[in-house]
């Protein structure tokens, strides 16, 4: 296998990403995409999607044999399951109308296979609008962003401009 995602359950302290990732990469594999997030029980979850993967049995071997790991899965990458993104920012009611357009046209593509997933966020306000249009570009798989608003000057314009 070439390509899979993993997610690795570990003790949350410091250093134990630094240490996962360096065991990924002395055994060859890029790693894609990350996120770490830290749950209630006091554990991490690490998510990566990985490319260059020879041996799956192997990794998750050496992954699991880590001290600071619990438990190791596999799975299908985002990206596999829900293909690239669309992001609708504006007000809220605009977001709905174009919203609805949106998702009709993704259900197109996705019966015939292709998988599009469509996020939308209804705002309020010209800084708000702007900074969600200046974070967008921090998020995974987003192939377009639909601003969907009746005003579409100051702060947002120079977001959009500075996203190209």
């Amino acid at each position: 296998m070439n390509k899979l995602a993993i997610t690795i359950k570990t003790i949350e302290r410091p250093g134990v990403l630094s240490q996962i990732t360096n065991m990924i990469a002395l055994n060859g594999i890029n790693i894609t995409y990350t996120h770490l997030f830290v749950e209630k029980d006091g554990a991490g979850s690490i998510y990566m999607e990985l490319e260059e993967v020879k041996n799956v049995n192997e990794l998750v071997s050496s992954v699991e044999s880590a001290e600071p790991v619990i438990k190791v899965e596999i799975h299908r990458s985002l990206n596999d399951i829900y293909g690239k993104r669309i992001i609708i920012i504006g007000g809220g009611a605009q977001v709905a109308q174009v919203a609805m357009g949106a998702i009709s046209e993704a259900d197109r593509h996705n019966i015939r296979g292709e998988r599009i997933s469509v996020d939308t966020i209804p705002l309020v306000g010209e800084s708000e609008l702007a900074e969600a249009v200046f974070a967008v570009g921090r998020l995974p798989r987003v192939v377009a962003l639909v601003l969907a608003w009746s005003f579409m000057g100051g702060k947002i314009s120079h977001a959009v401009e500075k996203m190209k």
